[in-house]
C-alpha cells in the first residue's frame, strides 16, 4: 500500500511543461495554416483584379498562335503538324516547303524557282506567291503532286492574280486586305477561334466567354467557321472570294450576313453538277447544307478531328484507304465512323449487295477536283443515281456512284442503271442476265 502511494507522489510531481509546449505548438500550427490559407485567397482574389481585364470577346485583336502556345502547348504542337498549320510557308525561311518539280522543263510554269516567295498547300497540289512591293501576286501554274505534273492556273484570265483579294483569308490568319497585312501564314489558331487578345488578359473564370470553342456553339454556328473557308462565293462587297468581316466575328455572326454563297442560283453553274453536287474543291460546306447531316446537327467536328491525327485503323485496311482516311482527318476509318452512328440489324436492298463495299464511296463518291478531276469527296452524303447519267448525257455531264467504282469494268452506265433496279426488288432475282436492262425499257 505504501509502494502505491509512493507512485502516485511520483507520478504527480511530473513536470506539465513538455505538454504545455506541445499544446502552443499545436494551437500556433493552426493558425499558421488558416492564416495563410486566407491570405492565398485574398491574393488570388486581389490578382484577379490586378491580372484580369476582359470578361468577354468585344474589341480582341489577334496575338498569333505563339502567344496561345503558352497555355496551350500540346494543342499548339498537335496543331502545328496538321496540314492547317502549312497552308502558307515562306521559302525563303522554310526552302523545303517548296516540292515542285522545277527542274523538269515545261511549257505550263512561266515562271522560276527564284520567283517563289510563299507557297500554298502541299497535299493535292501546290500553287506559288511572288511577293511585288506590297502586292502578293499568285503565280500562273500550279503543281499537281501526285502526279507531278504541272497545270495552269486560270490561263483564261489575267495572269497576275491578286492573293489578297482571292485568297488570303483562308490561307493566313488575321489579314486585313486593305492594309495588305495579316498576322500570321497558315490557318493558326484564331482562324477558328477567333481574335485572343482578351483570352490572354481574361479576368479569372472568364477565360471561357473571352475566346470561341466550337463544342460550345450551336450545330450551324460551329459549321460556319469551317464553312467560312470551304466554301465559294464572295464576300458583301463583292471584291473578296472570302469574307473578309466574319474573321472577327466567327461563332457569334450568321455567316451570311458577310458573305454571299456560291450556288447555280446565283450564277455559279458551273460550279455545280445538275444534280446539285460540287464539282470542285473547297466546297464542302455548300454540299452540307443540302445534306441530312445538316438538319440534325451533325458537323465538320463530328467526324474530322481538327487538330490531331485519331484515325482508328481497321484489322484489314489497305495501305491506300488508311492514307485516305489520315488524309482526311476522320475520327474512324470509312465504314467504321459511318457506322458509330448508322447501325442496322439487316441489310435490304442495295446494301445487301455492297456488304463488301464502302459507304463512302456510294454516298460520298470522288466526283469534285482538287489536283485533278474526281478526287473530291461529294459531302451531301446523297446517293448520285446513274440514271441522272443517262437524263444529262453522259459521265462527263454528271457522275455518278455506281460508274465512280464500276468503271474499271467499262460496265456501260444503262446496265448499271437495270442492276440498280433489280438491286431495289425485296427478292433480288439471281440469273446475271437481270443485271442487263432490256432494250425496250431503256430511257
Amino acid at each position: 500500500m505504501k509502494d502505491k502511494l509512493k507512485i502516485s507522489e511520483r507520478v504527480k510531481s511530473i513536470p506539465k511543461i513538455p505538454l504545455i509546449i506541445g499544446g502552443v505548438f499545436f494551437v500556433a500550427l493552426v493558425v499558421v495554416i488558416v492564416t495563410t490559407i486566407a491570405l492565398k485567397r485574398e491574393l488570388a482574389h486581389e490578382g484577379a483584379k490586378l491580372e484580369g481585364k476582359f470578361t468577354n470577346r468585344a474589341g480582341a485583336t489577334f496575338v498569333s498562335s505563339e502567344t496561345c502556345k503558352r497555355c496551350h502547348e500540346r494543342t499548339y504542337l498537335e496543331w502545328k503538324t496538321s496540314l492547317h498549320s502549312r497552308m502558307m510557308r515562306d521559302v525563303k525561311v522554310e526552302p523545303l516547303a517548296n516540292i515542285g518539280d522545277f527542274e523538269t522543263p515545261s511549257d505550263v510554269r512561266t515562271f522560276s524557282k527564284t520567283d517563289v516567295d510563299y507557297t500554298l498547300g502541299s497535299q493535292w497540289r501546290q500553287q506559288y506567291v511572288k511577293k511585288e512591293g506590297e502586292d502578293f501576286i499568285v503565280l500562273p501554274a500550279r503543281y499537281n503532286v501526285s502526279k507531278g505534273e504541272w497545270k495552269s492556273y486560270y490561263p483564261d484570265e489575267p495572269a497576275k492574280r491578286d492573293w489578297f483579294k482571292e485568297c488570303a483569308g483562308c490561307h493566313a490568319t488575321g489579314v486585313n486586305p486593305e492594309k495588305k497585312a495579316f498576322v500570321e501564314m497558315g490557318i493558326a489558331c484564331e482562324a477558328c477561334h477567333g481574335p485572343g487578345s482578351n483570352h490572354v488578359e481574361a479576368v479569372p473564370g472568364f477565360e471561357i466567354r473571352t475566346i470561341i470553342n466550337a463544342s460550345r456553339l450551336t450545330p450551324a454556328a460551329a459549321a460556319q467557321i469551317c464553312g467560312s473557308c470551304h466554301t465559294r462565293g464572295h464576300d458583301k462587297t463583292g471584291k473578296y472570294a472570302y469574307p473578309v468581316q466574319y474573321q472577327t466575328h466567327k461563332g457569334e455572326a450568321n455567316l451570311r450576313f458577310y458573305f454571299n454563297e456560291a450556288s447555280a442560283a446565283n450564277g455559279y453553274t458551273d460550279y455545280f453538277w445538275p444534280s446539285g453536287e460540287s464539282r470542285y474543291s473547297n466546297q464542302q460546306y455548300l454540299d452540307w447544307q443540302k445534306s441530312e447531316h445538316a438538319k440534325v446537327g451533325v458537323v465538320c467536328a463530328t467526324c474530322h478531328s481538327v487538330h490531331e491525327r485519331k484515325t482508328g485503323i481497321a484489322p484489314n485496311v489497305d495501305a491506300s484507304n488508311l492514307l485516305l482516311a489520315i488524309r482526311s482527318k476522320t475520327r474512324l476509318f470509312e465504314d467504321q465512323l459511318c457506322k458509330s452512328c448508322h447501325t442496322t440489324v439487316q441489310y435490304r436492298s442495295v446494301h445487301r449487295i455492297h456488304t463488301f463495299g464502302s459507304c463512302v464511296r456510294c454516298h460520298m463518291p470522288r466526283v469534285a477536283a482538287i489536283g485533278e478531276a474526281g478526287d473530291a469527296h461529294s459531302h451531301t452524303f446523297r446517293f448520285m443515281y446513274p440514271q441522272a447519267t443517262l437524263t444529262a448525257g453522259g459521265l462527263d455531264k454528271q457522275p455518278n456512284a455506281c460508274n465512280s467504282c464500276h468503271h474499271h469494268k467499262n460496265t456501260p452506265t444503262e446496265a448499271l442503271v437495270g442492276f440498280l433496279e433489280a438491286a431495289k426488288k425485296e427478292d433480288m432475282p439471281k440469273p446475271p442476265v437481270v443485271h442487263q436492262r432490256p432494250e425496250g425499257s431503256k430511257r
